[in-house]
């Protein structure tokens, strides 16, 4: 029998107008897209897994500025090691002549003291290919026209112990008897020799810093908790990688410290917990001195 078993046609005869085979229907049916329900679950099956994915994004950019954040660290260690031994075995200088002129830094000089720090002038500079690398990836100043150490890069140098003599214990007394030219010959542009640094490993050398005003600004210095005369400081370490700060210690390991303690108020009025300020180690100073 010659009839086609789908629409019971025999041959040479035609549908009848306006007619449609099952097979043609089920093509329609199939041609006519997503619905608008089937849209909407789709979309929302797609926001959910971008409210997974979201946070584990987040924490692994994160994790990768702070691995570049401790490998910039590493070389301004290295670089400070290689001028050590270009100049008699000492520390870059944290500064010179930093009551009357305030125009150099251990990263950089500037021309007068609202500029920015050029890192081309600066003691380093022999040993550091570039300036990025003292640049933190996760600190930007909100505004770098703002702040009095600009172009720093967001880290801080142990001056006080390291890059000079004026966080040494009992020089108190002696700077206050000193004229400022003999305070800067003597002790403000006298830095530490490598051999001075007892216990490097548990010494800090340099770190993540900033400064509140509350504001952040970029600072050159890593604070102790006490200054020489016993009185507290500003603290400057900034605990910026998911509550943590990298510290390079004086044998050059970094790790990422968590803070250990800070006071309400800096000397701006800035509160230092809601700035990410504070200290690591004990109140004593034991992690900032020489010896």
């Amino acid at each position: 029998m010659n009839t086609f078993c789908g629409n019971r046609m025999r041959p040479g005869s035609s549908p009848k107008p306006g007619s449609r085979s099952r097979d043609a229907r089920w093509i329609t049916s199939r041609a006519r897209g997503f619905t608008l329900v089937e849209l909407l679950v789709v979309i929302g099956i797609i926001a959910v897994l971008i409210g997974i994915l979201l946070p584990s994004l987040s924490a692994a950019r994160q994790a990768a500025s702070r691995t570049v954040c401790q490998s910039n660290l590493r070389q301004i260690y290295t670089a400070s090691l290689l001028y050590a031994g270009s100049f008699n075995n000492y520390w870059p200088p944290g500064h010179f002549d930093l009551i009357s002129g305030n125009l150099h830094r251990w990263h950089g000089v500037r021309p007068n003291d609202s500029a920015p720090f050029e890192f081309d002038r600066g003691p380093l500079k022999p040993f550091l290919q570039t300036p990025q690398i003292k640049r933190c990836p996760s600190f930007e100043p909100p505004d770098e026209s703002i702040g009095f150490e600009l172009a720093c890069g967001g880290y801080g140098y142990n001056a006080g112990a390291f890059g000079s003599g004026t966080g040494v214990p009992g020089l108190g007394t002696l700077i206050m008897s000193l004229s400022i030219s003999e305070f800067e010959r003597r002790v403000g542009n006298v830095p530490a020799k490598v051999t001075m640094i007892r216990q490097p490993a548990t010494k800090v050398a340099f770190a993540d810093t900033a400064m509140a005003l509350p504001a952040l600004i970029e600072y050159s210095y890593v604070e102790p908790p006490l200054d020489a005369f016993g009185n507290t400081t500003s603290p400057s370490i900034h605990f910026r990688h998911r509550k943590r700060a990298n510290i390079c210690w004086a044998d050059g390991h970094v790790t990422a410290e968590p803070m250990s303690f800070t006071y309400g108020s800096n000397v701006y009025g800035a509160d230092n917990a809601q700035a990410l300020l504070g200290f690591v180690g004990p109140s004593d100073n034991a992690w900032f001195r020489r010896d």
